[in-house]
């Protein structure tokens, strides 16, 4: 792996996973920039995430979210949060696992269905095709993308932050 990948660290994962969370701790831990996706599109459209997404569309949001990636200068370092959906993205995914270090955030199902119902969130076709056949169709896909994968259930921040940390610490050489 090319060190330079260690710059930027891509946290994946399902909508809930604790991608935002996980994200700050890790950044602040090691002296990163923290880019949460999400934030930055809602700042640039000056609406929520649902409301772009229903107003505007999926493209539209991971094209915006694409961009943002594009726009990152090589040498800063930072954690980067994007939204769930980013691996259907196939630049954008192709960008993140050439230029940065990508950790999926392995989170199961019942965690995730759980969250959902206490913080709503844009996720496209939600309501028309269920929680579990998204889950279902994306789990391949971020364990394909990923470095590393940290499984989440049972663990503190602290104990995923060590995790993350220690992999990156193996990729040095």
């Amino acid at each position: 792996m090319d060190d330079s990948k260690l710059n930027k660290i891509t946290l994946i994962g399902m909508p809930w996973s604790g991608k935002t969370t996980i994200g700050k701790a890790l950044a602040d831990k090691l002296s990163y920039n923290f880019l949460d996706l999400d934030f930055m599109v809602e700042e640039h459209e000056g609406a929520s995430l649902i409301e772009v997404m229903n107003s505007k569309g999926p493209d539209y949001f991971r094209d915006m979210e694409y961009g943002f990636l594009k726009e990152l200068v090589p040498s800063n370092k930072a954690v980067i949060s994007p939204a769930g959906s980013i691996i259907l993205h196939k630049d954008a995914i192709g960008w993140i696992t050439r230029s940065t270090f990508t950790v999926f955030l392995d989170t199961p199902f019942n965690t995730i269905d759980a969250r959902s119902k206490n913080a709503p969130k844009a996720v496209f076709g939600l309501s028309e095709r269920g929680l579990k056949s998204i889950w279902d169709e994306r789990q391949p896909l971020y364990r394909g993308y990923a470095d590393h994968i940290v499984t989440t259930e049972g663990k503190s921040v602290d104990s995923i932050l060590d995790e993350i940390i220690s992999a990156i610490h193996k990729h040095i050489k």
